[in-house]
């Protein structure tokens, strides 16, 4: 049993999701400019000097040393850049100050985060500290001049008088200015102590939030203060949100070091048993739920809170449907440095969807998370650790199998002959019922597959892609072509792929259309998927994976595409550019290609317009364990998903 380690307190984290949106738009380098120490000590030191002047009750010159601090700061290399954008943000902030009431937090973050796209984001909070600064420092030299300096006079007479209504003495008042001071001193402190340390996760993604809250709480001050009056209860929020992440980050320095990570942690981890594991696991388990699991087969759910609703209603309805022959307790992995209330919140809506067992997060011990990652190679994406009643695992991650063969797959095992006797039994090859056997619809969606195959008389189109315009014109030439041909005609949309946002809806795509609900989507497209690894493995290059791999990869890619189906035989897939030129020249094939032979036509027009055509697949398939690493993204801070990426003739 490993010896059992320190874990930091549990933190608050702020949430600001436009905030965070901004910072995937703006922030797109990958080559990160950070600040000396001696250089951030120096900008801290003039942060500190000028905010001085600001409360000074009496007008105070130290002209004289903010220029020496300025030009001591310029014989630095590189500094000037520095100094030139602390100016022109601190523009940008002065414009948001005087703005009566109408300043623009969005606008002034776009902007900022756009000039300070190539810094890391421990400089980006120092910057813009200090540009903020220099911003009320220009100000409190106006106001306190305005009598007795005829050009002060006259720009408070430009500005209408607004300048001088500003309260600058309530950041003082409301502690603002010692609390920047404070977290900014921990801020270089924190970064500095990182560059020296092998930092958990958990540790550097606590500090990149912890930036980004500072840097965007910031920007909200000078939007405060530009309303003029009644600022002081938001001055002061503001104050304990500064201090809040203040304290955060001191508390959590103290695990620096070696009693806090020591050089063999990841071998203490690993030193702990299965049985020892599942043992640990059990007494988070309230014991009612915990008699569930006695003799048992259980599929261990391990997932963070990202994990999509369509997922979490799939996997319910089959869990629903298992006949008790297995459970499933739900594993969600936060750690404690992320786990507030809305994580809390997302924790409780996800479990009140399901009947299986779950866990709260903040019971999950760091030493289980650990294991997690290391021996069950848990990364982003879900997977699910099947144990059988003696407690041996037989596979690390069922999920592929419940996709593809739903309960059918139980017991859930990792041995390839597994899979080569479940393709031979159902001797599946590319057929609509390989990709809606096991599909969870509901009863009045309208489709019924086993009544489609059985028409050799009906053409069932699958279709998808978020462009209106080409979905509405390829319905329109493919319902004429079907009636010319003397088919019956079905058509399903399936949207625009797994994880690329909502597709198109029924009003818009016409009544004729069938289009299935998002978690049904959600399955095809991981069925799919799940269809490529299963075949990968078993290193099956046959006409099933070829073409889920051209779906998938069309999909993947947020590309139109369409496939068509007749009876019992194989399905023809095609791009929705090639989809549509072939329905666009139904009457140059037509022939005889009517009726049970529509299909076939549409097979060799195919073969025919694209047999001197080069054309290539991107496919992107997540990772669902056993890749080792973890990346944290340096412009979000969030975990990154990996992908295996199988790509020719790059561009």
């Amino acid at each position: 049993m490993a010896a059992e380690t320190k874990t930091p307190p549990a933190s608050r984290y702020y949430s600001f999701d436009k905030s965070s949106q901004q910072i995937q738009m703006t922030n797109k380098t990958n080559s990160f400019q950070t600040l000396e120490p001696d250089v951030g000590q120096h900008l801290v030191d003039l942060i500190q000097s000028i905010f001085q002047v600001v409360v000074a009750s009496k007008d105070i010159d130290q002209s004289a040393e903010l220029n020496k601090m300025i030009s001591s700061l310029e014989t630095f290399q590189g500094m000037r850049q520095v100094l030139n954008d602390i100016r022109d943000i601190s523009c940008e902030m002065s414009c948001n100050l005087l703005a009566a009431g109408s300043g623009n937090v969005e606008k002034t973050r776009t902007a900022v985060l756009e000039r300070l796209r190539s810094y890391s984001w421990s400089a980006k909070v120092v910057i813009a500290i200090a540009a903020f600064a220099s911003s009320i420092g220009e100000l409190s030299m106006l106001v306190k001049h305005r009598d007795d300096e005829p050009m002060a006079k006259f720009l408070v007479n430009i500005l209408k008088g607004y300048s001088p209504k500003l309260d600058l003495n309530a950041l003082a008042e409301a502690k603002l200015i010692e609390g920047m001071l404070k977290v900014v001193r921990t801020n270089l402190d924190f970064s500095n102590r990182l560059k020296q340390e092998s930092m958990k996760e958990a540790m550097l993604e606590l500090y990149l939030n912890a930036t980004k809250n500072i840097f965007d709480i910031v920007l909200q001050i000078s939007t405060v203060l530009s309303r003029r009056e009644d600022v002081h209860v938001e001055l002061e929020s503001l104050s304990k949100q500064l201090t809040e992440i203040n304290i955060q980050l001191q508390d959590n320095m103290k695990y620096f070091g070696a009693e806090r990570i020591s050089p063999n942690w990841y071998e203490e981890v690993s030193e702990i048993s299965t049985s020892e594991l599942i043992a640990k696991i059990k007494k988070y388990i309230e014991v009612r739920d915990s008699e569930k699991l006695r003799n048992k087969h259980v599929l261990f759910l391990i997932s963070d809170l990202n994990i999509s609703i369509e997922e979490i209603k799939v996997l319910e309805r089959l869990y629903e449907k298992n006949e008790g022959k297995y459970e499933i307790v739900w594993l969600p992995i936060v750690g404690s440095l992320a786990y507030d209330e809305k994580a809390a919140a997302r924790f409780w809506e996800l479990r009140q969807m399901t009947k299986w067992i779950g866990v709260e997060p903040s019971r999950i011990e760091e030493e289980v998370i650990q294991y997690i990652k290391r021996d069950w190679h848990f990364i982003k994406e879900a997977i699910a650790v099947s144990v059988n009643e003696v407690g041996e695992i037989t596979c690390l991650n069922a999920l592929p199998m419940l996709w593809t063969w739903g309960n059918r797959a139980f017991p859930f095992t990792d041995k390839i002959t597994l899979w080569n006797e479940l393709d031979e039994r159902n001797g599946w090859t590319w057929r609509l019922d390989l990709l809606f056997d096991q599909l969870i619809l509901p009863g009045d969606s309208g489709i019924d597959i086993q009544s489609w195959t059985k028409s050799e008389g009906t053409l069932v189109c699958l279709f998808g892609g978020g462009d209106i315009s080409w979905n509405q014109e390829f319905i329109q030439k493919v319902k004429y072509a079907a009636r010319s041909a003397g088919v019956t005609l079905k058509l399903v949309y399936l949207g625009v792929g797994k994880n690329k946002g909502k597709g198109l809806t029924r009003n818009q795509l016409g009544r004729d259309v069938l289009v299935i609900q998002s978690e049904s989507q959600w399955q095809f497209w991981s069925r799919l998927e799940s269809i490529l690894y299963a075949k990968i493995r078993l290193g099956k290059k046959d006409e099933v994976m070829q073409e889920a791999l051209k779906v998938v990869g069309y999909g993947g890619n947020g590309e139109e595409w369409a496939m068509f189906s007749m009876g019992e035989g194989a399905m023809v897939t095609t791009s929705g550019k090639t989809a549509l030129t072939i329905m666009e020249d139904y009457q140059m094939w037509r022939s005889d290609m009517i009726g049970v032979r529509f299909l076939e036509g549409i097979k060799k027009y195919k073969e025919l317009i694209t047999r001197d055509v080069h054309s290539c697949i991107n496919l992107h398939l997540p990772v669902m364990g056993q890749i080792p690493g973890i990346m944290i993204c340096p412009e979000c801070s969030k975990v990154m998903d990996v992908f295996y990426t199988y790509r020719c003739c790059p561009e």
